[in-house]
């Protein structure tokens, strides 16, 4: 029985190409511009924050939201970081799927969002909360 982990059945070692190394490295500047869209959001996120718990919205569920809205690049960074860590751990797929992954559900989430206040509320952040 084989003790190493990164061999597969037959013996032999998982070998990282090229196209994997090209994948991960389009992936990751993917991430990073994710990352940056986040980043770029936070100031508008702070004030919409402020207005709507001026406005009366409950304080709780708009920080919960703030939250979610200022996480996009903490999400993007995590993934980079345990993406290039399984990587090179010899996992080269699943290193590529935790680099693009987590930052695309966040901004597909947002982007949800987004859409859902409006449709449904007119535009209104707290949506009548």
């Amino acid at each position: 029985m084989n003790a190493d982990p990164v061999d597969n059945i037959s013996g032999q070692r998982r070998r990282i190409t090229f196209l994997a190394v090209l994948t991960l490295l389009l992936a990751s500047v993917a991430a990073a511009a994710v990352a940056l869209f986040g980043a770029a959001t936070s100031a508008a996120s702070m004030m919409a924050y402020s207005g709507a718990v001026e406005s009366g919205a409950s304080r709780d569920l708009m920080r919960v939201v703030l939250y979610f809205l200022l996480a996009g690049p903490f999400v993007a960074g995590a993934g980079l970081l345990i993406g290039w860590i399984v990587f090179w751990t010899r996992r080269p797929g699943a290193g590529v799927a935790w680099v693009f992954l987590p930052p695309l559900i966040w901004a597909a989430l947002l982007l949800g969002y987004m859409w859902a206040i409006s449709a449904f509320c007119e535009g209104e952040f707290t949506c009548g909360v």
